[in-house]
């Protein structure tokens, strides 16, 4: 038996979400790490405080509220009926890998990870700065008796041969119920002063928690049905209502091209470290640096328009339910691509132009496309036990219809709705009017490699 009262005893930090969060002594040193210390000024939301202007939390203390979580899945697991077999080196495996799942994270959420061509995602960063014996992460690992191998392989699981006893705890990290969710969905509907995490039981959420030992994977007792639907449901409505608000999209956007302009520039001197290692506000003053190198205008540049809150506006829609498979196929195309898409965009802009003999430079439409793939993930089995209902095999999938009909309701909304291709253009006179008119049959007539 795992003796986990040190969970409760070291540090205590106190968070608005979950109250204290007690840190052990022999961990603080990875909180003091000056890699973990720059996720104070990395935000959790980016640009979604342009709407919602409480949203100015940090990838800090979401990655407290994460280990704080991991440590309450780690005591429900053990005490399954049928337990993971976790020792103590495993634990503070997990543990550490909770705390350090964002170390890599670069500034501005998710939407440097979107410039595939550019930027390897977060996770394989996170990798490379803690196996790196240069770093002070890496140091405070070794100092604390913990494998920063095995953290890595936790953190940064897809890899090729992963050992089956890091897959195991990757399994508890990162799924359909993990603790990295369950905080972030909350944290952020706190901040953005949004009601949909309130109905979220927190208890009853993880009090339910047990392990399924066929998938080696978190599960939930019947009793925690009603808290996880909740808890997808607010998932849906934060995609809808939040992450994909059409004004931080099209933020994203412009941010997104602002820094593909750059790049592309001859003689462009940005380099790796200009963004993986920089906070939010670094990368704003190393991108004008480079503005007046490139004697760009900031003011009316990219990042200059979105520092004055004058966005783009949306010109077109297409819903996927609505449009042929050969627009989906394009866009599906075209968010691995964004070379391509930045190309689309120029060659849009001179259509454009043709068609209204309005003077357009190559920027002023931009192309949004959600994140693909991403839709709600409900691969998650619920224990009966007693109380499985007659004919039916202990456990049962979360979409069986004697669970939850949630999942395919939401998914089919979820796709519809929130998962909007949009283009943006410029706010100057009738040009929303004239992409509107002329884009989608220009887009169809595109032809990609």
């Amino acid at each position: 038996m795992i003796d986990l009262r040190f969970l409760e005893e070291g540090k205590a930090i106190r968070d608005p979400i979950w109250g204290y969060i007690h840190i052990p002594s022999d961990m603080m040193g990875l909180i003091d790490a000056e890699e973990f210390q720059r996720l104070r000024d990395i935000s959790q939301l980016g640009h979604v405080l342009l709407v919602y202007p409480g949203a100015r939390h940090s990838r800090f203390e979401h990655s407290l509220g994460v280990f704080h979580i991991a440590g309450q899945f780690i005591k429900q697991l053990l005490k399954s009926e049928t337990p993971p077999q976790l020792n103590l080196e495993d634990v503070r495996v997990l543990l550490a890998a909770s705390l350090l799942h964002d170390i890599g994270h670069y500034p501005f959420s998710h939407l440097l990870e979107e410039m595939q061509m550019f930027f390897i995602d977060h996770e394989t960063r996170g990798r490379q700065i803690i196996i790196d014996p240069k770093t002070e992460i890496n140091g405070a690992l070794q100092k604390a008796g913990i494998d920063p191998q095995r953290v890595a392989n936790v953190i940064d699981y897809h890899q090729p041969n992963i050992p089956e006893n890091d897959l195991r705890l990757a399994h508890i990290l990162s799924g359909t119920l993990d603790p990295d969710k369950i905080d972030y969905l909350l944290r952020d509907a706190r901040y953005c002063g949004v009601p949909f995490g309130e109905s979220v039981n927190r208890d009853r959420l993880l009090s339910s928690i047990t392990y399924d030992p066929t998938n080696q994977r978190p599960a939930i007792t019947y009793k925690g049905v009603s808290a996880v639907e909740a808890l997808i449901f607010t998932n849906y409505l934060m995609y809808r209502n939040v992450y994909w608000h059409h004004t931080v999209r099209s933020a994203n956007a412009m941010f997104k091209r602002g820094i593909q302009d750059l790049l592309a520039q001859e003689n462009c001197t940005l380099k790796e470290t200009d963004f993986d290692r920089a906070t939010e506000a670094d990368l704003i003053h190393r991108l004008e640096e480079e503005m007046v190198l490139h004697h760009i205008e900031q003011r009316e540049s990219m990042v200059g328009r979105i520092k004055r809150r004058k966005l783009y506006k949306v010109a077109h829609m297409f819903y996927p339910q609505s449009d042929d498979n050969q627009l989906q196929d394009l866009f599906r195309h075209l968010y691995y691509h964004p070379d391509e898409r930045h190309a689309l965009e120029f060659a849009l802009c001179e259509y454009i132009s043709k068609q209204t003999h309005a003077p357009l430079h190559g920027d002023e439409i931009l192309l949004d496309i959600p994140r693909v793939g991403k839709s709600p993930e409900v691969d998650l089995k619920v224990f009966f036990q007693s109380h499985i209902p007659i004919n039916k095999a202990d456990p049962l999938s979360f979409d069986d219809p004697q669970v939850s009909l949630l999942k395919d309701y939401l998914l089919d909304n979820f796709e519809a709705q929130a998962k909007v291709v949009r283009i943006f253009c410029d706010n100057q006179p009738g040009l929303r009017e004239s992409v509107n008119e002329h884009a989608p049959t220009f887009l169809k007539a595109w032809k990609y490699t």
